[in-house]
């Protein structure tokens, strides 16, 4: 794997509209960085910052789309695939969530064929997080706040530069946005800054959540109860069933299928995101007498959400289903922390 040592314009001209691809990566926003079209040296400088407000998954898996007609235009689809497509500024736990939808979507005897074309047509430029919000997670949940996998190019932002490791044909070829300009090669004392700057950010993140006195991984969970245990009731008194917090994780991968008019003898099927915390969420049709929604407590609802994140996606996929983004403590009104859920309910 090959390091070069690039300025902030070099970068900015990369994180730039390109003939060759639309490029996504954060940018700065008034409180996080958002992803959207990339804006070159902005975008750039949104790399020192924390990791953006929402995930990249909805470029892949959006939050509705259209997965086919019947009637008169059989067949047919009005789902919008990229021809090429440049996502900068992944995180480490974002390529880990990234790896996750993969098991889910495209590992099992069916394959999403659109997400699938999506994932193909991506060039994934990832990036060291060198500063970290209060509710980032990551080595709780067996992650580091740096990637040494899963990415086409990787990009450390150093006080003077920035370092990128080129990985796989995909990166080089994003490399040649820089045009005859050739880059030179990182020294080994700007590898020694990153090495100490990772180890840093590390035990930064490890430092902010020794409280919670846990430690998952793939191989290791925490042990909890099940979710009819009563001691889940404690936490769900705070939840409001608004569902923020499934449709911001990066790894939640529920939806909802419904048909729609298109006009005589024609239909179209559409695919949208579904909250497993949502009292609607896998309804069924039926009477008085029968149970219209499988969970119908809402404290159970919010132990499901838990135990797939720890316990039952390691059992399914062999991964955790939570990478410890923090995205869903910011976004929960009623301030429910998982890290705390994880604590009390594990001790």
């Amino acid at each position: 794997m090959a390091t070069y040592r690039l300025d902030k314009a070099q970068l900015g001209r990369l994180l730039s509209d390109q003939e060759s691809a639309t490029v996504f990566a954060p940018t700065p926003g008034a409180n996080l960085p958002q992803m959207r079209a990339a804006q070159g040296e902005a975008s750039a400088d949104a790399l020192r910052e924390p990791r953006p407000a929402q995930s990249p998954k909805g470029l892949f898996f959006p939050a509705s789309e259209s997965v086919g007609c019947y009637g008169a235009k059989a067949g047919e689809t009005t789902a919008t695939l990229p021809a090429s497509l440049t996502l900068a500024g992944v995180r480490a736990c974002e390529l880990r969530a990234q790896t996750y939808i993969d098991r889910v979507l495209l590992g099992g005897d069916f394959a999403d064929a659109a997400y699938r074309e999506r994932r193909e047509a991506a060039t994934v430029v990832a990036c060291d997080c060198v500063d970290c919000t209060d509710t980032c997670a990551c080595t709780l949940m067996g992650g580091k706040p740096h990637a040494t996998e899963g990415f086409d190019a990787n990009v450390t932002a150093l006080d003077d530069c920035f370092l990128v490791d080129v990985a796989t044909p995909k990166g080089e070829a994003w490399l040649v946005g820089l045009g005859d300009e050739t880059p030179p090669e990182a020294t080994a004392d700007d590898l020694a800054r990153r090495d100490a700057a990772r180890d840093a950010m590390t035990k930064r993140v490890e430092e902010q959540n020794a409280a919670f006195g846990f430690a998952a991984s793939d191989e290791a969970q925490p042990a909890l109860p099940d979710d009819a245990d009563d001691a889940w009731r404690q936490f769900s008194a705070d939840c409001v069933e608004c569902g923020a917090c499934t449709h911001i994780c990066p790894t939640c991968h529920c939806f909802y299928l419904y048909d729609q008019l298109l006009g005589p003898e024609n239909f179209e099927r559409l695919r949208t995101w579904d909250s497993c915390l949502l009292s609607t969420y896998h309804r069924m049709a039926g009477g008085a007498q029968m149970k219209l929604s499988p969970r119908p407590r809402l404290s159970s609802r919010l132990a499901n959400r838990v135990l797939h994140k720890i316990t039952y996606s390691p059992q399914q996929y062999e991964l955790l289903g939570c990478v410890g983004c923090g995205r869903c403590i910011d976004a929960c009104p009623g301030a429910i922390d998982i890290r705390e859920v994880v604590k009390e309910l594990s001790a």
